[in-house]
């Protein structure tokens, strides 16, 4: 069965996953680095450090990540020298690309950054169409570009053969460093979203990464895949206002917050254009409070205003974006997050709780009740508590829902006055499990949290001020929380 996980980040900056098979919030390795925003796919996290600097945790699995460079040495015929590199002022370089338009010698080809290695040194590729060549892989025509054939024929005036080279990521469950391009951005990243994983099977991995700037600019990152999975370059997206949160789903919706208050949604989204063609404005479901934070799934957006209500955005899909009206929800909540299946997941607004959307399903993806997640972070279970759950897992009580929403048995509505009253959270899972639908206390032992209240425009002070007066929460209070699917191992 899958495994889903949940990230999350502490006021203290630490990053921590609940997997569906977990007891614990597992802190994540680098414990020294410290983070603002994490993002996750299915094969990795992306993140904002204390630094201002984007960073990118790659899963580990038994799918290495390689890619090939390649290289073409041209070289043509004379009387004198018969096949040299003494090419004509009209030919292409004498080491190039398939096209003969880039020059691309051996020693031109550098790693992306640290975290890649070689493999192998150049070599000849000596096979053509699937077929062995002659003479050291080369391959012949009667001038360029011509019709390449692997036997040399009387009038074959210029040839060519293939050079390869491989390199391998290696930075695999660690915190790596995302390159800066060659010209600085003018201010740091405050927020991402990263998804788009549905809009297109090619390239193999393939995600959309949306980043916001203090300055409120929008940016998309290009190229990102499983072959390139730090992508290659960040594009500016013009914008109607200034952004302060963007939310990226799996598919083709992107949805993002003003500072006004207002909301904007990305139009044009395909697999020919990831990043869409242009913007439209939707109205604030609170328009005298505004928006003041967004997220979005598959077919679903939800929105907190400025007062901490929790909205849901009716008739969403991928051919109205931007749905028909705003429904209030019960709740308050400081953040919101859409995963697996169009489950949500907040934070809560009066104890900085995560909480989990029980009862959503295809025929109701607005969800039944808010259920608190209380489980001890990594270090923090007691002997005693441990043994009591040994035999079960923080995530299975939730597992069902995330991996199977349509299997979901819609829950009492009486549920929903009475989830917030608890300090401990219980989920119910419609998966066979002689446990039934019973509710379970996953930390016994934990003090009641106290954690600041976390926004998107007061993380840093709240959290300077926090440990200056040394009344940090010990539970894990996240600034955002995302979840990720990922193969069992």
């Amino acid at each position: 069965m899958p495994v889903s996980q949940l990230w999350a980040v502490d006021v203290h900056g630490q990053v921590y996953s609940l997997s569906t098979v977990g007891q614990q919030w597992e802190k994540c390795s680098n414990a020294h680095m410290e983070f603002k925003r994490v993002t996750a796919s299915q094969q990795c996290c992306w993140g904002i450090a204390f630094d201002n600097s984007i960073y990118l945790n790659v899963h580990a699995s038994e799918l290495p990540i390689r890619y090939q460079e390649e290289t073409y040495e041209n070289q043509r015929w004379n009387p004198v020298d018969g096949f040299s590199d003494h090419l004509l002022p009209s030919d292409r370089w004498q080491w190039s690309d398939v096209t003969g338009l880039q020059h691309q010698p051996l020693n031109g080809f550098q790693l992306p950054s640290h975290s890649w290695d070689w493999e192998d040194d150049w070599y000849v590729d000596e096979n053509f169409e699937g077929e062995p060549t002659e003479k050291e892989g080369w391959t012949y025509a009667m001038d360029f570009p011509a019709t390449y054939t692997k036997d040399k024929k009387w009038n074959s005036c210029v040839r060519r053969r293939r050079w390869l080279r491989h390199r391998r990521y290696k930075a695999m469950d660690t915190w790596a460093k995302i390159p800066s391009q060659q010209t600085p951005f003018p201010d740091p990243f405050s927020d991402l979203s990263c998804g788009g994983w549905e809009i297109s099977e090619e390239p193999r991995g393939q995600l959309s990464l949306w980043a916001v700037s203090l300055q409120g600019k929008v940016w998309f990152r290009d190229g990102v895949c499983h072959h390139n999975p730090e992508g290659s370059s960040w594009e500016e997206v013009p914008l109607p206002g200034e952004v302060v949160q963007i939310s990226c789903g799996p598919g083709d919706l992107v949805w993002a917050v003003l500072w006004d208050g207002q909301l904007i949604v990305r139009q044009g989204i395909s697999r020919d254009c990831p990043k869409g063609t242009s913007w439209v404005m939707v109205e604030s479901p609170s328009p005298e409070v505004g928006a003041a934070h967004v997220a979005v799934g598959t077919s679903v957006a939800w929105a907190v205003t400025k007062n901490n209500k929790v909205w849901f955005r009716r008739g969403v899909n991928s051919h109205n974006p931007c749905g028909s009206g705003w429904i209030s929800m019960v709740g308050e909540m400081i953040m919101i997050n859409v995963g697996l299946n169009d489950q949500v997941w907040a934070i809560s607004c009066e104890d900085r709780t995560v909480c989990f959307r029980q009862g959503v399903t295809s025929s109701e993806l607005s969800g039944k009740t808010w259920k608190a997640i209380s489980v001890p972070r990594d270090g923090e279970r007691s002997h005693s508590s441990a043994s009591a759950n040994s035999a079960q897992s923080a995530g299975c009580f939730f597992s069902g829902e995330v991996q199977d929403a349509s299997g979901v048995t819609d829950v009492d509505s009486d549920a929903e006055r009475g989830s917030a009253e608890g300090a401990f959270g219980h989920v119910t899972s419609t998966a066979p499990d002689p446990l039934g639908d019973a509710t379970f206390n996953l930390s016994i032992e934990a003090p009641t949290p106290r954690i600041p209240k976390v926004t998107s425009d007061s993380f840093i002070s709240e959290l300077v001020s926090d440990r200056e007066s040394g009344k940090a929460s010990r539970a894990v209070g996240s600034a955002i929380v995302q979840e990720e699917e990922e193969e069992e191992e």
